[in-house]
C-alpha cells in the first residue's frame, strides 16, 4: 500500500514538474496600472477558429477573476491583443549506453553515445495590453509550450484556461 502511494506521488510530481509551459512578461514601469478597471479583447476575427474563441474566453475569465470588467472597445481602459504561432521544432538528445561482453558492468565495457532526434510542434501566444488612446503597449506576456493532443473540446478549454492563468499571473505587475 505504501509502495503504491509512493509510486503514485512520484509519478504525479514528475508530471507536474516536467511541464513544458514557459511564461515570461515585460511591462512599462512608468505606467499607472491602478487606473485600469475595464478591458476589451481585440483580435483578428478573420481566422476565427474554435481555439481562438477558447483563448478569448480564457483571457476574459482570468481578467474578470482579477476584478477587471469587460467593456466595448470604445469605452475600455485597456485593450488586449493576442497573437498565436505554431512552429515545427527538433530536439536532439544524447544518451549513453553500456556496451560490453558481460551484463551489469562485469568485465570490460564501453560507454557509447546514442543520439535520438525528436520532432514536435511548439505553440506560442503573445498577449499585449495597450492604452487605447496612445496605442502603446504597456504590458506583454508570452507563453510557449510543446503542443499536445487533446481528446475533446473540454480538455482543450481546460488547457487554454491553464495557459491564461499562468500567463496573467504577472498582470498587473507587483510593485517593488
Amino acid at each position: 500500500m505504501v509502495r503504491s502511494l509512493v509510486v503514485f506521488l512520484t509519478a504525479a510530481f514528475l508530471m507536474v514538474s516536467c511541464s513544458s509551459l514557459r511564461v515570461s512578461s515585460d511591462y512599462n514601469p512608468g505606467f499607472n496600472f491602478s487606473k485600469l478597471k475595464t478591458f476589451a479583447i481585440v483580435y483578428n476575427r478573420q481566422g476565427n477558429s474554435p481555439m481562438q474563441q477558447r483563448i478569448v474566453e480564457a483571457l476574459t475569465r482570468e481578467f474578470k477573476a482579477k476584478g477587471y470588467v469587460p467593456a466595448p472597445r470604445e469605452k475600455a481602459d485597456f485593450l488586449v491583443v493576442f497573437h498565436t504561432n505554431i512552429r515545427n521544432k527538433r530536439q536532439v538528445v544524447t544518451d549513453y549506453q553500456r556496451v560490453g561482453l558481460y551484463p551489469y558492468g562485469f568485465g570490460s565495457y564501453a560507454m557509447v553515445p546514442i543520439q535520438r532526434e525528436y520532432e514536435y510542434k511548439e505553440g506560442k501566444i503573445v498577449v499585449d495590453a495597450l492604452d487605447p488612446k496612445t496605442k502603446n503597449i504597456f504590458w506583454r506576456g508570452i507563453a510557449t509550450d510543446r503542443l499536445k493532443s487533446y481528446k475533446n473540446p473540454q480538455e482543450r478549454m481546460k488547457y487554454a484556461m491553464e495557459v491564461a492563468r499562468e500567463l496573467l499571473k504577472s498582470f498587473p505587475p507587483a510593485r517593488s
